[in-house]
Parts: C-alpha cells; structure tokens; sequence
C-alpha cells in the first residue's frame, strides 16, 4: 500500500482540473469521509514538511490561484453552501480560465516559496519552548 507521501509525490497526482460528473462526485465524498482520519493526519505530517521543489510550488500556487478566481466569483458565498450543480457550474467556469489560474500562480509563486522558507526557520514546538504556540491576544 502507498503511503501518503508516495501518493502526493506520484506523477499522476497534477492539481485535477476536469469536472467531475454527480456520480463521481458522490463516491469521492464517500471515500473521504471514510478515510478522514488516514487523511488528516497525512496532511499534518506533510505540513511540517518543506517542499521548495518548483513543481510542488507551482501545484501549490495554480491550487491557490484557483481558489481566489473562486473566491471572486462567488462574491462571498461559501463553497460549502453551494448545492452540487453549483459546484460543478464553478468548476466549469474555472476550467474556461485556466490561462488567466496560470498567469495568476506565476505572481504566487514567490509568496508560497517564502511561506515554506519561513516554515523551516521556524523553531520546532518542544516542551521547553512553547513560543511557538499561537497564544490569543488580549485585546
């Protein structure tokens, strides 16, 4: 069985831009509320990893560009409130500007190259050093 990191790493793994049909939609929720667990803790062992390879990065940063067209179009919904056949119009509609996603990613690069160079200088949380703990602010 591959491990989490074997998956992210595969060549097949490009950010999926095709729009799924309802049913494919249906299964991939299931599976992922089946695999929530395996997942999470996946994704938080590969958070304390940096990746500054510039394919990661550009995956990264099309993910990113992606999201914030998202964003815009949706002028303030969530994605998690939209029905099924919304989602899909808006997939729709962000694959018809995947020149304008890679325009946008090539100006995020830099910024997300700097967030994963910031992660490694960032001293690991021991039980001696809790600094780096986020503590909420009095205000």
């Amino acid at each position: 069985m591959k491990t989490f990191f074997d998956f992210l790493e595969e060549e097949g793994t490009e950010l999926d831009e095709r729009v799924d049909s309802l049913m494919t939609r249906i299964k991939r929720a299931k599976a992922l509320r089946k695999n929530r667990a395996k997942i999470k803790m996946g994704q938080k062992r590969a958070r304390r990893k940096i990746k500054i390879d510039k394919k990661t990065l550009m995956k990264r940063a099309k993910k990113a560009a992606r999201s914030k067209l998202a964003k815009k179009r949706l002028k303030g919904a969530k994605l998690s409130d939209l029905g099924l056949g919304q989602k899909i119009a808006l997939s729709k509609f962000l694959d018809k500007k995947s020149g304008k996603i890679e325009k946008i990613a090539k100006r995020l690069v830099k910024g997300i190259r700097k967030k994963e160079l910031e992660k490694k200088r960032k001293k690991p949380i021991t039980k001696s050093n809790k600094s780096g703990i986020p503590q909420k602010k009095a205000s």
